[in-house]
């Protein structure tokens, strides 16, 4: 699937994305809200994998209340889209045959969805994919830069 130039762009965010928002792990999560503030005003188009709620569940559960997290997880549905990963993806994921087989996954599910970039905090694990990794402030940099789009942060 491919995503035209001028459409709104479409972001994957990664798991670690996802931790920082649901554990509101400051200061990642500010970056972390401003991406759902930008999907909410349509500048941007919010997709996450399927396996990240299972990972973030996973890594949050020990620190969390489960049906709290789960509920959150369900609010979220609201401004996050989800790709599913299928036997095709592992399939691919295997003949790709990265170290980390999770970012692997990751990045196949942004080229399944047609995003434009792969939002992460961990570039490095994302320099063999196929969709260009940025980290949430290089994004929101490219959209003040590309689109003259910006968003100051508000204490609450």
């Amino acid at each position: 699937m491919t995503h035209e130039a001028n459409a709104t762009p479409r972001i994957l965010v990664d798991t670690s994305i996802l931790i920082d928002f649901y554990q509101d792990r400051r200061p990642f999560s500010d970056l972390a809200v401003q991406l759902m503030v930008a999907e909410s005003f349509g500048d941007v188009e919010l997709w996450a994998s399927a396996k990240s709620f299972n990972d973030v569940f996973y890594a949050l559960s020990r620190r969390c209340e489960d049906t709290a997290l789960q509920r959150t997880f369900k609010e979220s549905l609201a401004w996050l889209n989800v790709c599913s990963v299928d036997k095709g993806d592992i399939e691919r994921a295997t003949e790709r045959a990265w170290p980390d087989f999770e970012d692997c996954l990751v990045s196949l599910a942004a080229e399944k969805v047609g995003a434009d970039f792969l939002v992460t905090r961990d570039a490095r694990g994302f320099e063999r994919s196929r969709v260009p990794a940025l980290s949430p402030q290089e994004l929101f940099d490219y959209l003040e830069r590309e689109r003259g789009i910006t968003y100051d942060t508000m204490d609450w």
